[in-house]
């Protein structure tokens, strides 16, 4: 099946609610507005194409029509910029936004969250069609990165997947087995946790190759990638979600010790600590710990 189809909007899903989901702070949604049940319908915000929380998460509204997959990759190239420079109206200030929305993720490496959109879509080269109107949406649980970037235009593409920056971070389960020597080889049964790949790779970008207890930083392996441990702090077989906010980075030191040094209860308390303090929403949805999510 292709990757397009898991991503089709199917739900009439409010923007407030996906972009606090991503990890955005909306809180002015609720003060500005009086009242936190009409904070989704503030017109200040709602309406807006994107949203940054700093140091952390980009959110994009994108729609689903411009979308291609190509290889099981899917992507979307466009240039806001233009679209500011030859439009008026609120549509300049949206689009100058979103521009600079793009421009912060690609400096700072930071995740994009992908608000995925479809219904009518405003024919810009004709100024007397109707406003664009979004009937589904959907926040792709995968993050996406700013593939490339043309300074001077403003011509960009985004891909599906963290890329860039992100691959320079490793796991305990990203290496692959030792193939040399022959094995035994037994008859096995019983059941596994099954761990997100995604997840594991959010905690890592956000770790950036430091150990999220100790800050050392993690070491360079052969193949030039930096290797840190992931774990969870609440285990999985203490019902602790998979998901990013109780995922942590750790140098293997600090992983092991983690599991069975005397201090692993004073290690939980610090991580968890830890985690409240740097992605407050920023969780994918968690899932039983003995299926798969398909994404």
């Amino acid at each position: 099946m292709p990757v397009l189809d898991d991503i089709k909007p199917t739900e009439p899903n409010r923007i407030y609610d996906m972009v606090r989901e991503a990890g955005v702070d909306v809180s002015d949604w609720e003060s500005s507005k009086g009242a936190a049940r009409s904070a989704a319908s503030n017109p200040k915000y709602c309406y807006n194409w994107s949203f940054v929380e700093p140091g952390r998460v980009v959110v994009l509204n994108l729609w689903y029509s411009d979308m291609e997959e190509r290889d099981g990759s899917v992507s979307h190239t466009f240039n806001i910029r233009a679209l500011a420079e030859r439009s008026k109206g609120v549509v300049v200030s949206r689009a100058r936004s979103m521009d600079s929305a793009i421009q912060e993720a690609r400096r700072d490496n930071l995740p994009i969250r992908v608000v995925v959109c479809e219904g009518r879509k405003r024919n810009r080269n004709d100024p007397t069609s109707n406003a664009s109107k979004v009937n589904h949406r959907f926040l792709d649980p995968e993050p996406w990165h700013v593939s490339s970037y043309d300074q001077a235009t403003g011509q960009c593409t985004l891909t599906r997947g963290l890329g860039g920056g992100a691959d320079a971070y490793i796991d305990q389960f990203s290496i692959p087995p030792d193939q040399g020597g022959p094995a035994q080889r037994v008859q096995v049964s019983g059941s596994v946790f099954i761990r997100r790949p995604e997840v594991r790779k959010r905690a890592l970008h956000r770790a950036r190759g430091k150990c999220e207890l100790c800050d050392a930083d993690g070491f360079l392996m052969a193949n030039g990638k930096v290797y840190l441990e992931t774990h969870h702090v609440v285990p999985l077989h203490e019902n602790g979600e998979d998901s990013v906010n109780n995922v942590v980075a750790l140098c293997p030191n600090h992983h092991r010790e983690a599991h069975h040094g005397e201090r692993r209860a004073e290690i939980r308390r610090l991580l968890l600590s830890k985690l409240v303090g740097m992605a407050p929403n920023n969780s994918l949805q968690p899932t039983s710990p003995l299926t798969r999510r398909r994404v």
